[in-house]
């Protein structure tokens, strides 16, 4: 299995390489390609274009998973996308409630993964399906548009919304770590995280 992080190294474009090296050094046990990019969507368009697989997760530099919420296996879970006909599966930073930019929030999904249908497409973590987004999506993208509202606004403008695991009431999947805009929570939780990761990697 190939990781593949793709970098936008502006403003700062002599830093590219020190940044791969160090993205490497940090993922040593995975088999990681970092790809140069000029943007967000630039990255998602690249991603969709050298993807082998006939799914690929995507996920930005500052989300993580929350193992324990997540109750099935990546296997289980694109055997569920396939059977159920999903080409967006998002991995919610909240509780799946009618909140913020979900609209609506329909239970959906079979007793083996319960899903739920949603009206939009965030750049929250997510697990696409290439064939489609290859066909569908990418024509549609532009690799000069920035910042997140060149792929999540525009994709839900042009081909509406997907689903987002768990049942309705289901806990956060996923937590983020920074972004331009930090939450208090989001700092404390960012802080715990690389505290874990620094002693995971000095055992």
């Amino acid at each position: 299995m190939i990781v593949r992080a793709f970098v936008d190294p502006n403003p700062n474009p002599s830093h590219f390489e020190a940044w791969a090296d160090t993205i490497c050094e940090g993922l040593s046990e995975l088999n990681v390609e970092v790809v140069k990019t000029s943007g967000l969507a630039s990255g998602f368009i690249k991603s969709i274009e050298m993807s082998k697989a006939p799914y690929a997760i995507q996920l930005e530099h500052d989300f993580v998973f929350v193992k324990r919420r997540i109750d099935h296996s990546i296997d289980e879970i694109l055997s569920g996308m396939e059977r159920l006909g999903i080409n967006y599966l998002k991995f919610n930073k909240r509780a799946n409630r009618v909140r913020g930019y979900d609209h609506f929030m329909i239970p959906a999904g079979d007793e083996r993964l319960p899903v739920c249908r949603i009206n939009g497409r965030s750049n929250n973590p997510q697990v696409i399906e290439i064939d489609y987004y290859r066909r569908m999506v990418a024509p549609l993208l532009d690799p000069a548009r920035k910042g997140a509202s060149g792929i999540e606004g525009w994709i839900c403008r042009q081909i509406g919304g997907g689903y987002v695991y768990g049942e309705l009431g289901h806990p956060a999947t996923t937590a983020h770590l920074d972004g331009r805009d930090i939450r208090w929570k989001d700092r404390i939780r960012r802080v715990l995280y690389k505290a874990a990761s620094a002693e995971r990697r000095a055992s």
